[in-house]
């Protein structure tokens, strides 16, 4: 595995395995995409989780570093890491569109995640039958 691991350009030594299996610590970001791929498995499955349910968990979902995430919607890491951490999303509609295609969510699942999204999003997604 510590093979197959350095090929994907994630080496680690088989101390820090051990240490996963021990639950002492837990792989990097980039370890985690690597060793599911490894594995044949989804992040999630090695996380822990059924299902993802806070911004974080669905970007590790669908293996998106935050750097890579945030070129693909538009918006600066440090933006993008407070949404995590707070659970509140402030991105623009363009921002959220593209967030909701990246990580392939609903906007329910986003607001699931982070909270009631800005009400013209809910419009937009949601138009009122006339």
């Amino acid at each position: 595995m510590a093979l197959q691991m350095k090929v994907l350009n994630a080496p680690v030594d088989p101390e820090s395995v051990i240490a996963w299996e021990s639950g002492a610590h837990g792989p990097t970001e980039s370890q985690l995409f690597a060793l599911a791929d490894v594995l044949w498995c989804r992040t999630t499955e090695l996380m822990g989780i059924d299902e993802p349910r806070t911004l974080a968990e669905h970007r590790l979902a669908r293996q998106f570093s935050v750097p890579r995430l945030t070129r693909t919607i538009n918006m600066e890491a440090a933006e993008y890491l407070k949404a995590e951490a707070e659970n509140r999303w402030p991105g623009s509609l363009r921002q959220t569109l593209s967030l909701l295609h990246a990580l392939d969510i609903s906007l329910r699942q986003l607001e699931a995640a982070t909270g009631p999204c800005d009400m013209t999003y809910t419009t937009f997604f949601f138009p009122a039958d006339d």
